[in-house]
C-alpha cells in the first residue's frame, strides 16, 4: 500500500510540474512572438499558459510513461505493485485523461491565437521563395519601392533584376513573424522544431479521432497501449543501462510508426493493405491498430520471457 501511495504521488508531482514547466514555455514563446511583432506583451499571459497547459497534457502523459519505466530500472523494488500502478496511470491517462483534454482543446484554442503584422524595414536584402527583394522604401499602406532579384526563373528570366514600384511587401516566409530576418534568428533548430512536428502531427490525429467517436479514439489509443507496453522492454538485459536504451528506443519506434502512419507515410503494400483492412473490417484505422498489437505482445512477451529466465536463473543458483 505504502509503494502504490509512493507511485501515485511520484505520478501526480510528476503531470503537475511537468504541464506547469510545458505551459511556462508555450507562454514565453507566444509573448516572444508578440513582442517581435510590435504586439503589446505581459509576463504572465493567462490565455497562452492555459493554452499551454491543454496542449502539453497529452505530451507529458506521454514523458511520465517512459520516465516511470525508467524509474523502476532504477528502482526494480515492487515490480507487482509497480506494474499495476503503471498500467492504471496509463490506462487512466488514455481512456480519460487525453481524450477529455482533446475535447478541452477543441473548445478552448483558436485559430488566430497570434496576430500577425506586417512590419519590415529597409535597405535590406530578404531572401523569399522565388528571389530576394531589396526595399527602398515601405510605405504606412504596406506597399513599396525596391528592387527585385530572380534567382528561380519566376519572371521568366534567372539572374534577372526588375524594379519595384508601390507593390505590396512580399513576406510570406516570414510567417508567422513579421520580418524573414526575425524568424531566421528565432526560429529554432531542427533538433527541436523536428521533434515538435512530429507532436504537433499526432496531436492533431488524436482529435480528429476523437472527434470521430468512442472506437475511432481507441484505435488512435492504440498507440498509448504499445507505449505501455514497452514497460517490457526494460528486463532485457540486467546492465541497467542497456535496459534504459532498449526503453526508450522501442518508446521512440512506437511514436515514429505512429507518426509515419498518420502522415501518411508508408510503403504502396502498406497503404493497400490499410485500404483492405479497412473495408473487411469497417473501422477506419484498422492496420496501424494491429501494428500496435503486435508491439504490445512483443514488448510483454519479452517481459514475461525474461521475468521467466531470470527467476529460473535465481533457483538454479539456489
Amino acid at each position: 500500500m505504502k509503494r502504490a501511495l509512493y507511485f501515485a504521488i511520484i505520478y501526480l508531482a510528476a503531470m503537475l510540474v511537468g504541464t506547469l514547466i510545458f505551459a511556462t514555455l508555450f507562454m514565453f514563446s507566444c509573448n516572444l512572438n508578440m513582442f517581435v511583432t510590435g504586439l503589446p506583451v505581459s509576463f504572465f499571459s493567462l490565455h497562452f499558459f492555459m493554452t499551454g497547459v491543454l496542449l502539453s497534457i497529452p505530451l507529458v502523459c506521454i514523458l511520465i510513461q517512459i520516465l516511470l519505466i525508467l524509474y523502476l530500472v532504477r528502482h526494480p523494488k515492487c515490480q507487482l505493485i509497480s506494474l499495476i500502478m503503471y498500467s492504471v496511470f496509463g490506462l487512466l491517462s488514455w481512456l480519460f485523461l487525453i481524450p477529455m483534454d482533446l475535447k478541452l482543446i477543441s473548445r478552448y484554442e483558436s485559430d488566430d491565437l497570434l496576430t500577425r503584422v506586417e512590419t519590415s524595414s529597409t535597405g535590406v536584402f530578404r531572401k523569399e521563395a522565388n528571389g530576394v527583394y531589396y526595399y527602398t522604401r515601405i510605405g504606412e499602406d504596406g506597399c513599396a519601392d525596391g528592387l527585385f532579384f530572380d534567382t528561380s526563373g519566376y519572371l521568366g528570366q534567372e539572374g534577372s533584376v526588375v524594379p519595384l514600384f508601390n507593390l505590396p511587401v512580399k513576406n510570406e516566409s516570414a510567417f508567422p513573424y513579421s520580418d524573414i530576418l526575425i524568424k531566421n534568428s528565432l526560429l529554432p533548430s531542427q533538433l527541436v522544431t523536428y521533434p515538435l512536428s512530429v507532436y504537433n502531427a499526432l496531436l492533431t490525429a488524436a482529435q480528429y479521432s476523437a472527434s470521430l467517436g468512442f472506437l475511432a479514439w481507441l484505435a488512435f489509443a492504440s498507440m498509448g497501449l504499445a507505449l505501455l507496453a514497452v514497460y517490457g522492454t526494460q528486463f532485457l538485459s540486467s546492465w541497467k543501462l542497456a535496459n534504459v536504451a532498449c526503453v526508450i528506443i522501442s518508446a521512440v519506434a512506437v511514436l515514429v510508426i505512429n507518426y509515419l502512419y498518420y502522415m501518411n507515410i508508408m510503403p504502396g503494400i502498406f497503404k493497400e493493405l490499410a485500404g483492405k483492412l479497412s473495408n473487411f473490417t469497417g473501422l477506419k484505422d484498422p492496420l496501424i491498430v494491429l501494428i500496435n498489437l503486435i508491439i504490445s505482445l512483443l514488448c510483454i512477451g519479452i517481459g514475461i520471457f525474461m521475468g521467466i529466465y531470470r527467476l529460473k536463473g535465481v533457483e538454479s543458483e539456489e
